[in-house]
């Protein structure tokens, strides 16, 4: 038996009536899709401003000319230290590009290094208004022998880090034994320099590089100091002045290079 139906809890609708309720309907859809995308991309730059911020103004690399001069990794780094008195003459105030920190600065040497990039980082979860404010970037490299791409990715392991709860940044390496080089050549052969920029464009040129590619830095290793007036402290912080130094009992706490760089070649591009 059919159920009944009461045709007064109906009503016909006209198509025109039809077309118009569904245009309404997903009008109203569109907007609360809108609304949630609107919220989800506010949130977005809320949380990840600083970043945002920071490749905003260091996305760019303008080069200031180009050089035919190849960057040979076999040789050295270019070393020429400062006596005190240069040192003294040399010193300056340092202004972060990242927040309102200063500290003074003094030149230790004149530094050129030309290498092969073997890590990286410059991912800093936590930035301290000291040290942090001024070294941008850390670069491992190589040179001389271990300057061979096949070399490296087949004997070595590299990486570069920082430990967030101490700030301490530190260069990880380990090499298969049957590699054809000792432990001592090894060692005197790569570095880790903490990079404090001149300026936007030397950090947005660091920004660019990539594994195995062939750099050349010029500019000079320095010592700096920062005053943390609120809490009268003052923290000193000196670079190593030897690539044969390869722990804590260094004068550059850990062994690593701080350079303050003034010039950056990638290929045949020069950033200044």
């Amino acid at each position: 038996m059919e159920p009944e139906i009461d045709n007064r809890t109906f009503r016909d609708y006209t198509d025109e009536e039809i077309d118009n309720k569904l245009q309404a309907d997903v009008e109203v859809h569109n907007k609360k899709v809108r609304r949630i995308v609107i919220i989800f991309v506010i949130l977005l730059l809320f949380l990840f401003r600083g970043t945002i911020a920071y490749w905003v103004k260091f996305g760019i690399a303008i080069p200031s000319g180009y050089t035919k001069e190849i960057i040979d990794t076999s040789k050295d780094p270019i070393q020429i230290n400062y006596s005190e008195r240069e040192q003294e003459k040399k010193k300056f105030t340092y202004h972060s590009l990242i927040n309102k920190g200063t500290m003074e600065i003094t030149p230790q040497a004149h530094y050129i290094l030309s290498g092969k990039v073997i890590a990286y980082n410059h991912d800093f979860l936590f930035i301290s208004k000291f040290f942090d404010s001024a070294a941008l970037y850390d670069l491992g490299a190589s040179w001389g022998k271990l300057a061979d791409k096949k070399l490296l990715k087949e004997y070595f392991k590299v990486y570069s880090h920082k430990i967030q709860l101490t700030g301490v940044r530190r260069l990880n390496w380990s090499w298969r034994s049957d590699i054809p080089y000792d432990e001592k050549y090894i060692t005197s052969h790569l570095s880790h320099t903490h990079v404090i920029p001149a300026n936007r464009n030397i950090m947005a040129a660091m920004l660019k590089l990539r594994m195995y590619q062939d750099v050349k830095l010029e500019g000079e290793l320095v010592d700096m100091t920062s005053h943390d007036v609120k809490n009268h402290k003052i923290y000193t912080y000196k670079t190593s002045l030897s690539r044969s130094d390869t722990d804590n009992s260094s004068r550059g706490f850990g062994s690593c290079e701080t350079m303050y760089v003034t010039k950056v070649q990638i290929g045949n591009r020069i950033y200044k």
